[in-house]
């Protein structure tokens, strides 16, 4: 029914690709522009490929300046919510008096 190669093929690819994981943003496809090949950004900002992303082949081990860094990350993140907490506790308080 959908054979490797013409647009059958890239058609199918186009409703059966799985989601993004958490954490990773498309870039975009490969060169090739046939089936499941495409590159994705990292957490950390590396740019790997679907296989790298989906568990095709084992991922790379992150390196202890990766974890160093989203670290830091989620600790700027931690405290961009908690003054927004702090926003949004400060304007119920105001509507209440």
């Amino acid at each position: 029914m959908f054979g490797y190669g013409g647009r059958r093929w890239r058609r199918w690819w186009s409703w059966t690709r799985p989601a993004v994981p958490p954490g990773y943003t498309y870039v975009g496809p490969c060169r090739c522009g046939w089936g499941p090949h495409a590159f994705y950004q990292d957490p950390s900002g590396r740019i790997v490929h679907a296989w790298q992303v989906y568990g095709w082949q084992t991922p790379p081990t992150p390196t202890e300046e990766d974890i160093r860094a989203e670290v830091e990350r989620l600790k700027e993140t931690k405290s961009q919510l908690e003054k927004r907490i702090e926003e949004l506790e400060r304007k119920l308080k105001e509507k209440e008096s």
